[in-house]
């Protein structure tokens, strides 16, 4: 008896499932702090390995130790795309001059882009007719 409310439920209000929400790119900082000796040698390794992405900012600066560098690169990548993410962080903290990696995702950017395509979406769905 429960089975058939359930199906009687589902089959009156189908839930399509959209892939558009593992296909948008999402924005990712990766901040390495290497010697600064080694900065050209490491940079020159993440633009090998991150030219599959969308690099939206390339920086490097002086970190609070004199001899360290701390370079910062954000990229725009999908939720499939992440993989290669954590194996280029991998990748990177295998380099003898590299004391730390870490990424992280940028939420006030993904939120205030989401806020924006869900502001479309809902212009554009009152605009069609029921």
């Amino acid at each position: 008896m429960p089975f058939n409310k359930l199906r009687a439920f589902f089959s009156k209000h189908r839930f399509a499932a959209s892939n558009a929400s593992h296909e948008t790119a999402l924005p990712y900082r990766i901040v390495t702090t290497c010697r600064s000796s080694e900065v050209a040698k490491l940079e020159e390794l993440m633009r090998q390995l991150l030219s599959a992405y969308d690099v939206t900012y390339q920086g490097s600066a002086p970190a609070v130790q004199a001899h360290l560098t701390s370079i910062t690169v954000e990229v725009m990548c999908s939720v499939r795309e992440r993989g290669g993410l954590v194996q280029l962080v991998t990748r990177v903290a295998r380099e003898i001059s590299v004391r730390s990696v870490r990424w992280e995702s940028i939420p006030q950017r993904s939120t205030r882009s989401a806020q924006a395509k869900s502001a479309s979406c809902t212009a554009h769905a009152t605009a069609l007719p029921a």
